[in-house]
């Protein structure tokens, strides 16, 4: 400890000579031989711009001799020993052109004045020079922060960013859904150039195409008090914007290999992202587009028109089809003002594979004497036995694949950023943005009363069982699920960030949000009730405000650094919501959360930290706005009187410098969760007894983390991810009170067990290695099993304590993939190979991937069969019972449901041309 005042002796005296070299500079300069060498005046002024603000940091010169000094804060300088003559003296700023005053006389122990004025401010192109630098330890923040450069997002061998995000400490990834930290999946905001790209209405994030990405900020704990409305984590993304120079990339990846018939997923990205300079002034442009089209490892039969080119490229929708498209513009108005405009425009079109609506053939089509009440003219159709072959002429076409709802998903965002630089120490940046999320869940975009067939009719005829007749599959009718929702954000932000007395660094902001969300959901779409379509339904409208303000401080203390911040959050159901149904009797939910961080670098390679937090996050408005009508039909009805779910974090980190390019990140968190929404019953207005959601369950997580990173020298780089972690809570999902309340459990649980996601270990390895014109790159990801919820045949009642009481194989999957440089026609061509899950693991997704499926009334279903399966025979890909060899005892029936593992081996190749 004795070393710190010596270093800090050493640094002061450094200090001294830096600044007595100038002086002593000036103290002997050169003299014309004309005048004594006593003989000497001074020379002083000011420089400033449109006659008031000061120029800081410009360098004055007397021309002729090797006399100058820069200006200070307040534009002053002074020029002393300067010798009796007169001279011409010249100011250079960055940003301004030049000035120069001749003429000037200097005479002996006088003071000559000299000022300048610039008239305006000249943007100065300077030559493109590439730098790159990553900082290995950041020695004052407090929160736990990784990062994704766009450098490394192209190098991981992964489909998009939230892949990438799955491979980093304290993510766990499960069915396509992150969670941070051992939180819910809803509970993680996304931000595009700092604004939130979240749908208020379910919690979903957008996304965002590959190419658009400049970097990304993953903060897994001890967010800063600018950060609200998150309760795990946020992730934050800035896109890349033009140059003065164009340049850009244009990519194909494929899976097929020039015959239709060989291929894995039928799988085709085609993405293009180029930017550069416009015709107008200091105006740039950066465009992206990224078109993925497959029919995923789950290809089914559905019908997809398509057309190809050149014989291999084939054109077309598939089973899943994702377009992310990106353009902004920047514009700077001068050095200190930046103004940039941004719309993302995403479209997803995907027909998911179902296992029960999944068979194509022919089914007996029969007519009786009855005509149909809608259509007078028409009789009522009789559906009769399935077969893969047409037997007769009574047998029609039909493809169930055809017949289960396509999701057509749209996200739009238009942003303006404005960026001005007050001075050298404050920077103010406003941002404006208008956010749309649309949702539509239709079979063939069918209104809910043009579905055809009724429930429980789609297995007529089929409920013998054999090979072909197999009574679980549907033959014919459409799934009966429709919903269409929509969300609209007006979103108005504002942050100041401000540098000035004593060490301090300040931040301050406020930010405005008004949400139209709009939601209609069906479930068997074609049964009227009340006189609207829905056997369930679920419809509304609301309109509602949000906002923040938060003050932060960074306070460096003697090499301590305190990160100090308080955060106002509220949130208002809307004027719709009457009086009566807040029983709280507040229409304004507002909460205080206060941050506390310190770090401390030991070293300047070593660095602790410590941070306790408070974060709140509003719950989805779905579970708030949900249709409370007296004719209602919803299983749950939503709350408007539901308060903001609670978080309170601990955590303690450490960075470590190894060596000059190997560092690590370590820590251990513990957070305590509460208010988590579930549901509870009460009595309504006319005393009915009905299910409400309430702030009731809570939940904990804690762990240790660590992460290395060798970042790229001597060839070769790579990234380990360790997360060690548990949590608990008393339920994972909001609705599972339902059952209880259905008397389908034994009581309603209250402590603490096992969630869904909670997966003790998890390692992510990704190394890479590169020549001058090749690189090869693997990921290598492993997981022990998450927890499953044991069921057993006639358990009508299931003991709670039995859920998530097992545990799943753990998963492993290894990726390698490389690429190939190539100067064809003076282009940079390189071509990519991909290999995913190259040792085809069959590692399990979801022991019952529909649980909410409807009931085969032909199948003799015990509860979950899925998971009675699995739990009784170890065995996947699920089962029902039946009896098929007539000795009155019930046997298992296999269904090889593809939907229960995840993707296995599948190979791609690629090429790109950059410019």
């Amino acid at each position: 400890m004795s070393s710190r005042p010596a270093r800090q002796g050493v640094a002061w005296i450094a200090l001294a000579l830096a600044l007595a070299a100038p002086a002593v500079a000036q103290q002997k300069p050169e003299i014309p031989s004309s005048a004594p060498a006593a003989a000497t005046g001074r020379i002083v002024g000011r420089v400033l711009e449109r006659g008031k603000d000061p120029v800081a940091f410009a360098n004055v010169i007397i021309l002729g001799t090797k006399q100058g000094a820069p200006t200070d804060e307040n534009g002053n300088f002074v020029l002393t020993g300067v010798p009796v003559g007169t001279y011409t003296v010249r100011v250079q700023a960055i940003g301004h052109d030049k000035q120069m005053q001749t003429g000037v006389q200097v005479n002996a122990g006088a003071t000559t004045t000299v000022n300048f004025t610039f008239v305006e401010s000249k943007a100065v192109i300077l030559p493109e020079i590439e730098v790159r630098a990553e900082k290995r330890i950041d020695t004052k923040s407090s929160t736990t922060r990784q990062t994704i450069s766009a450098e490394k997002l192209r190098e991981l061998p992964v489909d998009n960013l939230r892949q990438a995000i799955a491979t980093k400490a304290g993510v766990v990834s499960q069915g396509g859904e992150l969670h941070f930290r051992g939180g819910r999946a809803g509970e993680i905001k996304y931000q595009f150039d700092g604004v939130e790209a979240t749908d208020p209405l379910f919690g979903r994030g957008a996304n965002i195409a590959n190419l658009a990405v400049a970097g990304t900020d993953i903060i897994t704990g001890g967010a800063d008090a600018e950060y609200g409305n998150a309760l795990s984590g946020v992730v934050s993304v800035t896109t890349k914007e033009g140059t003065d120079r164009l340049a850009g990339e244009v990519r194909w990846d494929t899976d097929r290999y020039l015959d239709p018939t060989k291929t894995f997923d039928d799988y085709d990205r085609f993405s293009f992202g180029f930017g550069g300079p416009t015709p107008i002034k200091s105006l740039t442009y950066f465009a992206t587009y990224e078109g993925t089209f497959t029919d995923t490892y789950l290809r089914s039969t559905l019908t997809q028109p398509h057309r190809t080119l050149l014989d291999f490229i084939k054109l077309g929708n598939r089973q899943s089809n994702q377009i992310n498209t990106n353009f902004k513009l920047a514009y700077r108005a001068n050095p200190r003002n930046k103004i940039t405009l941004e719309t993302i425009n995403n479209r997803s079109i995907e027909t998911p594979y179902n296992h029960m609506w999944s068979r194509q053939g022919y089914v007996q089509v029969t007519y009786d004497t009855i005509r149909t009440a809608n259509q007078p003219d028409a009789y009522n159709p009789r559906y009769g036995t399935w077969s893969p072959f047409k037997i007769d002429n009574t047998y029609q076409p039909v493809n169930m694949p055809d017949h289960f709802p396509t999701r057509d998903d749209r996200y739009h965002q238009l942003t303006s950023v404005w960026t001005d630089q007050l001075s050298e120490k404050s920077v103010w940046t406003t941002r404006a943005s208008v956010l749309t999320f649309q949702s539509l869940n239709s079979v063939g975009r069918k209104q809910p009363w043009e579905y055809a067939i009724q429930s429980p009719f789609y297995w007529n005829g089929n409920t013998q069982v054999g090979t072909e007749n197999n009574p679980f599959f549907a033959t014919h009718g459409d799934y009966p699920r429709y919903s269409q929702s929509s969300s609209t954000i007006y979103n108005m932000k504002s942050d100041l960030s401000t540098r000035h007395w004593k060490q301090h660094t300040w931040k301050t902001g406020f930010e405005v949000k008004y949400n139209r969300v709009e939601n209609l959901n069906l479930t068997l779409p074609n049964v009227e009730t009340n006189g609207l379509p829905g056997g369930i339904r679920s419809d509304f409208i609301n309109y509602n405000p949000e906002a923040g303000v938060y003050l932060q401080d960074r306070w460096e203390f003697e090499g301590l650094v305190l990160n100090a911040g308080m955060r106002y959050d509220m949130f208002s159901p809307g004027d719709q919501i009457a009086t009566k149904d807040l029983k709280s009797g507040k229409r304004n939910k507002s909460q205080f959360s206060p941050r506390l961080g310190i770090a401390y670098p030991i070293s300047d390679k070593d660095k602790l930290s410590f941070h306790y937090g408070w974060t709140y996050q509003t719950p989805a408005h779905s579970v708030i706005f949900q249709n409370r009508g007296v004719g209602t039909s919803v299983n749950i009805r939503g709350n408007p009187d539901l308060e903001a779910q609670t978080n309170i974090a601990y955590e303690a980190g450490m960075q470590h410098l190894f060596s000059k390019d190997i560092y690590g990140q370590f820590g251990v968190f513990f957070r305590d969760i509460y208010g988590l929404i579930t549901a509870r019953q009460e009595r309504d207005e006319f005393g009915n007894l009905v299910n409400v959601y309430y702030n009731g369950d809570y939940a904990s997580s804690r762990g240790f983390e660590a992460s290395i990173t060798k970042s790229f020298s001597h060839k070769f780089s790579a990234d380990i991810n360790y997360t060690f972690s548990l949590a608990t809570g008393v339920a994972s999902d909001p609705n599972q009170a339902l059952q209880f309340f259905n008397g389908g459990r034994l009581y309603l649980p209250i402590s603490e067990q096992p969630l869904d996601w909670d997966q003790r270990h998890s390692v992510s390895i990704s190394a890479t290695v590169r020549d001058s014109t090749w690189g090869f790159r693997t990921l290598w990801k492993y997981g022990s099993g998450f927890p499953f919820t044991p069921s057993f045949r006639n358990d009508r009642r299931p003991d709670p304590a039995l859920d998530d009481s097992r545990r799943k194989p753990s998963t492993s999957d290894l990726t390698i993939d490389g690429d190939k440089f190539y100067k064809v026609w003076g282009q940079n061509v390189t071509l990519f190979f991909d290999a995913r899950n190259i040792l085809n693991v069959p590692n399990i997704d979801e022991l019952s991937p529909d649980p909410t499926a409807f009931p085969n009334p032909y199948v003799n279903q015990a509860g979950d069969d899925y998971l009675i399966y699995y739990t009784e025979t170890g065995r996947t890909g699920g089962g029902y019972l039946q009896d098929t060899n007539g000795d009155n005892l019930l046997d298992w029936v296999p269904l090889h449901d593809p939907r229960v593992l995840e993707e296995g081996r599948a190979v791609r190749m690629g090429v790109s041309i950059t410019f």
